[in-house]
């Protein structure tokens, strides 16, 4: 993705990022971009509603989109950021505690055993983000490191490393079924290294996660 799509302040974030934390080398940055146009198109859509739709059947509307397009697991974890000052200890816990270095209004991170890491970010310009890192440990694995940044449960960021080589997929449901036309050669490249049921299996612990915190918290989603 080409520079030009972000600002000056989301570059600095982006090196800060780089900076802090080689593991997450250009993670995040297709996936802010990506966002940030998403952002701008929500933010058109809105517009064109305000001026069209009357107001009780704007409600309506949106009320029904929440609940069919949105998996409760998006709403869970919304709410659980949203309330993260009121449950310190219980994200404590579970593993979670902040992290420095990221430029978002709340960054936490926990390390699950010598492979796996996730994070938890949140931010009113990005909403929610949740990036689970795994390195494998054995030498006979087919990549160096596989990490999984889940933005909405239609914008799934898979990113796959190997010798040097880094391939990205942005796929647009949680089964990885479907992908953006113009990932098709890196699907190739990281689908030879990774198949369907890994990237499944990360995506299940996110859910997981997510729910079991919401448990502990007793939080039920919006």
């Amino acid at each position: 993705m080409s520079d030009e799509l972000y600002t000056e302040k989301e570059k600095k974030g982006v090196d800060r990022v780089e900076r802090m934390n080689r593991f997450f080398d250009k993670t995040l940055m297709p996936t802010v971009g990506i966002l940030i146009i998403v952002t701008l198109l929500f933010f058109i859509a809105g517009r064109f509603r305000e001026k069209f739709i009357p107001d009780d059947d704007r409600r309506a509307a949106s009320a029904v989109s929440r609940v069919s397009d949105e998996p409760e697991v998006f709403r869970l974890r919304r709410a659980l950021l949203a309330g993260y000052s009121d449950h310190v200890s219980e994200f404590a816990a579970y593993g979670y505690q902040p992290v420095d270095g990221y430029s978002y209004e709340l960054s936490l991170g926990k390390r699950v055993d010598d492979e796996m890491s996730i994070f938890q970010f949140s931010d009113p310009a990005i909403g929610q983000l949740t990036i689970i890192n795994y390195f494998p440990a054995h030498g006979n694995a087919p990549y160096d490191s596989l990490s999984l940044a889940v933005s909405s449960h239609s914008l799934i960021n898979a990113s796959v490393r190997k010798d040097g080589e880094k391939y990205t997929v942005t796929f647009t449901n949680p089964d990885f079924s479907s992908f953006r036309a113009e990932d098709s050669a890196a699907f190739d490249s990281l689908s030879a290294l990774v198949d369907t049921a890994e990237m499944t299996a990360m995506y299940e612990i996110f859910e997981t996660d997510i729910r079991h915190l919401a448990e502990d918290c007793a939080i039920a989603a919006d």
